[in-house]
């Protein structure tokens, strides 16, 4: 769940250049608040995946019903493997790609793997009835094209509920924040208050200090 507060760059970029070792110390507090948000999301990931999920779960059979398959898609459907999805939620630091809304994080908690991001955030954007079903022979993008009608209600109904408001939900790393009740985000401005308000009395950049952290 990404948190934006603007301004932060001019005052990070003159911390980093005059007083290295307060930049570094900041950046470590930071890191530890929002480590405890990533070893949360990675707690929270299914091990192993229910075996009536045919098809999805790596390495594995199941004498149960296939619920979807991946016919007609431009590449692969990811196969689940708990601990590759564990290994994809990782926390950076750095600034990150610029979003539609203009921000750009620069520390975050982020969902690497293809099977993770999709067990984070099915249903957000179609329900909890999936994508428009439209059969094998069926065509069109954000469509379902299994032999089952039900597939995607399925699919998505065995995954538990999303955490958080909008597009802003998920079921480990927004999981993660929203239980967190704001403590990784209170240590993490503490953070940045203390080093900015150190490096500036004492004869830093001057700027105003802004924030933009996320998970």
């Amino acid at each position: 769940m990404p948190v934006n507060i603007s301004g932060v760059e001019p005052t990070l970029k003159a911390m980093r250049k005059f007083d290295g070792d307060l930049y570094k110390e900041m950046n470590k507090e930071i890191k530890a608040a929002m480590i405890t948000i990533r070893d949360k999301a990675r707690a929270d990931v299914p091990v192993p995946y229910p075996s009536y999920l045919y098809g999805w779960a790596k390495g594995k059979k199941s004498t149960a019903p296939k619920i979807f398959n991946t016919s007609g898609r431009d590449r692969a459907f990811p196969l689940y493997d708990p601990s590759e999805v564990k290994r994809g939620i990782v926390y950076k630091q750095g600034k990150s790609s610029v979003n539609r809304a203009g921000f750009a994080a620069r520390y975050y908690v982020s969902n690497n793997s293809a099977a993770g991001a999709i067990y984070e955030t099915a249903g957000r954007k179609s329900g909890a009835d999936g994508q428009t079903w439209v059969g094998p022979k069926g065509s069109g993008r954000d469509v379902s094209r299994s032999n089952n009608p039900d597939a995607g209600k399925l699919f998505i109904g065995s995954m538990g509920p999303l955490y958080g408001k909008g597009k802003e939900q998920g079921r480990l790393i927004f999981k993660a924040w929203e239980q967190d009740q704001g403590k990784a985000y209170i240590s993490v401005i503490k953070a940045i208050d203390k080093a900015t308000t150190t490096f500036n009395t004492s004869g830093g950049a001057g700027t105003q200090s802004g924030y933009a952290l996320g998970a």
